[in-house]
């Protein structure tokens, strides 16, 4: 059990596990007796005071919102299946590049859900599934959407282009407006980290390098934002031209 399971809290990852018929639960701890009617009765539910759920995070600044499952890891998709099964339908990838913030990863996993997005691709050594943050800042996107992991970007980068993927690199030094473009309807964004940007050799192997066009007076967005403006624009676009 130590190898499969591990802790999550936050009321919304807590619920959507239970609710997904694909994840496995062990046990689940609330602080709150009312707290009960919010699942289907069949969960194994004990209360708990919220010191003793406190320790089971060991960690200060989380909040569970008094709220804590122990779940089953899940089996990561992969991403020529996902490729395959889509039978050169509309799809939409977000590829992530060095990023490695727990939150900003759960919460571009929150807004890939938000948006529709098919799936995230990201490199298996950054990727912590076990991570509590990363679970509580996705506030339940994590049992809906395909996380690809991978061990080079690059080769995935490859496959998606085999595939009819067009792959557009944001980044904010470009010249190429996202406004300007009329996109693929089989699209995937690459993102980078906020201190090193997207890796030379993985620009390299994108289609395009564009960016999103913003305030003079605002450097850059946050990762997490600029995924939420591309999916929001790239949608809009979308409806647009069908």
């Amino acid at each position: 059990m130590e190898n499969n399971f591990f802790w999550i809290g936050g009321k919304h990852a807590v619920l959507s596990a239970s609710k997904n018929e694909k994840r496995e639960l062990e046990e689940i701890y609330l602080t709150n007796e009312n707290n009960k009617i919010k699942f289907s009765g069949k969960e194994k539910i004990q209360i708990k005071n919220k010191s003793f759920i406190d320790k089971i995070f060991n960690d200060p600044n989380f909040n569970h919102q008094g709220f804590a499952a122990l779940i089953k890891k899940n089996e990561n998709p992969k991403l020529e299946l996902l490729l395959k099964e889509s039978n050169n339908e509309p799809l939409i990838f977000l590829i992530l590049n060095e990023l490695q913030d727990d939150r900003n990863i759960g919460s571009i996993i929150r807004s890939a859900v938000a948006f529709g997005a098919n799936g995230i691709i990201m490199n298996k050594r950054h990727f912590r599934s076990k991570s509590h943050e990363m679970f509580k800042t996705a506030s339940g996107a994590m049992e809906h959407v395909a996380i690809c992991l991978v061990s080079n970007l690059n080769n995935a980068i490859k496959i998606l282009k085999e595939n009819n993927v067009w792959v557009y690199a944001m980044d904010s030094d470009s010249k190429k407006d996202i406004f300007d473009y009329n996109f693929n309807n089989r699209s995937a964004f690459v993102f980078g980290s906020e201190g090193s940007g997207i890796s030379d050799l993985v620009k390299k192997n994108c289609d395009e390098v564009i960016k999103i066009g913003i305030s003079k007076n605002m450097e850059s967005l946050n990762v997490s934002n600029a995924v939420s403006s591309v999916l929001s624009i790239y949608n809009y676009r979308q409806k647009k031209t069908a």
